[in-house]
């Protein structure tokens, strides 16, 4: 210690002396020194706190936030529990609904096996059966289109239908019964047909030429006229003359006589004109809608009364006239009905067919034709007939 305490004074003897400002600044200094290095710890102290004061806050809201996710993981825990039990519960209601579906799948695959047992069990024979018998039921439509209202194309189409129907069926044994049907057409085939809509369009064209029609007491002049000698001169001394002749052709114009020679029906009034031509109309009506009924007696009657009417009351000298009574005429003579065979010579053979084949019973075609089943049959005697409505009918037609 001794030697440190004289080591320290011999060095102070060396140090100059300092001056007192010197010493002033220096206590200076270390008063600022001391001041910050307070401001400098009061600042780490409060940064300190502010971040103990941040991290505490900052655990607390950390804490809370874990307990509200523990919770929510609860409740989603408790949502899958959940769900898993719905999805285990909807698995085993699918399960049932798939095994219920495969039952009804096999009970439809039962069904199905059924039925085509049921179809396979379906013969030849029931098929060809019903096709003999749908040939005969178009043969006896024909026959009615034939004898009930003379349609002959359409009977002939019935008959070709029926022609197929048993060539689908291609038994040879049905041969004679194609046989018999392809006579049938060939007859309706050569029967002329009747332009019936031709007919009630020329009624109809002749019922817009009445009014063209001129009647027979109509003043005419057909001649040149008679010279007149009473002739008025200019001369004045030819008065006593021309009053004469004046005189005399007054007295000839005054009245005028028309001779009406070979006159059998009275004149007509003026106003009974028109009724004349509405009668002729109404006859032409009725005589066309007797046309599609065939109804000749009718039709006939009322072109004769037509043709009486026109001769007697029109002049019968005007190309009109000439070319309605030609038509007229010509009307008369056109038939309404149609030549149609008595019977088919089919339809016997089908439906002792169809008695034969389908429902077992006796047979009443001839013994010949079944012997020889591809022979030609024997035709029975046709004998035109003409179709003609009931007498009553065409009455009641004429007095509407």
């Amino acid at each position: 210690m001794t030697e440190q305490k004289q080591s320290t004074d011999a060095v102070e003897t060396k140090r100059p002396q300092q001056p007192e400002t010197a010493l002033h600044k220096s206590e200076r200094y270390g008063w600022v020194g001391h001041t910050l290095s307070i401001a400098i710890f009061l600042a780490i102290g409060v940064g300190g706190f502010y971040i103990y004061y941040h991290n505490k806050q900052q655990n607390v809201a950390l804490r809370t936030e874990n307990a509200a996710l523990q919770q929510q993981l609860t409740s989603l825990a408790q949502q899958q529990s959940a769900d898993k039990q719905n999805f285990d519960t909807d698995l085993e209601e699918l399960k049932t609904s798939l095994q219920q579906a495969k039952d009804k799948h096999q009970q439809l695959d039962n069904h199905i096996v059924t039925l085509q047992t049921r179809v396979s069990a379906i013969s030849n024979t029931d098929i060809e059966n019903w096709r003999l018998a749908q040939a005969s039921a178009l043969v006896k439509m024909a026959g009615r289109k034939i004898w009930s209202e003379q349609d002959v194309p359409t009977a002939i189409a019935l008959l070709k239908d029926a022609d197929q129907n048993l060539a689908e069926m291609n038994d040879p044994s049905l041969n004679y019964a194609r046989t018999a049907i392809r006579i049938d057409i060939d007859d309706l085939t050569k029967i002329k047909q009747l332009d019936l809509d031709g007919i009630i369009l020329t009624l109809n064209q002749l019922s817009n030429q009445v009014d063209h029609l001129r009647l027979a007491d109509e003043v005419k002049k057909t001649g040149p006229e008679v010279a007149n000698n009473h002739d008025v001169t200019s001369s004045l001394s030819d008065w006593r003359e021309n009053l004469t002749n004046s005189w005399h052709s007054f007295m000839d114009n005054f009245i005028t006589i028309v001779p009406r020679d070979n006159s059998k029906e009275p004149l007509l009034a003026p106003n009974q004109n028109i009724y004349l031509r509405e009668n002729i109309r109404s006859k032409l009506l009725i005589a066309a809608q007797s046309v599609p009924r065939h109804q000749s007696k009718i039709y006939k009657d009322a072109l004769e009364h037509v043709g009486e009417w026109v001769t007697a009351y029109f002049d019968t000298s005007t190309p009109d006239a000439v070319v309605f009574l030609k038509n007229i005429k010509l009307l008369v003579q056109r038939p309404l009905s149609i030549e149609v065979p008595e019977q088919l010579s089919s339809q016997p053979i089908l439906a002792d067919l169809v008695r034969k084949r389908i429902y077992n019973l006796p047979h009443s075609v001839q013994k010949k034709a079944e012997d020889k089943p591809h022979a030609k049959p024997e035709m029975p005697p046709q004998q035109p007939i003409t179709i003609e409505k009931s007498g009553q009918a065409e009455i009641s037609v004429e007095e509407s």
